[in-house]
């Protein structure tokens, strides 16, 4: 089950779920985590490949907290 899920204007993903970057040669990767720098949320994926997002561009983040 994923923790957290980022929607944008143009849809949303979630933790877990693959993306693949044609324009980088990269294949499917999967999304690890994101952070916040600067006015960008950044979507960081396995084998260090981090999708910057405008944070204009985001409508909401859902995230569930980890509980000890």
């Amino acid at each position: 089950m994923a923790s957290f899920v980022i929607v944008t204007e143009d849809g949303s993903c979630s933790e877990g779920e693959e993306m693949s970057f044609p324009e980088l040669l990269v294949g499917r990767v999967r999304l690890e985590s994101y952070s916040h720098e600067g006015d960008y949320v950044v979507l960081h994926f396995e084998g260090g490949v981090e999708m910057a997002v405008p944070e204009s561009r985001v409508q909401h983040i859902v995230y569930r907290k980890q509980v000890a």
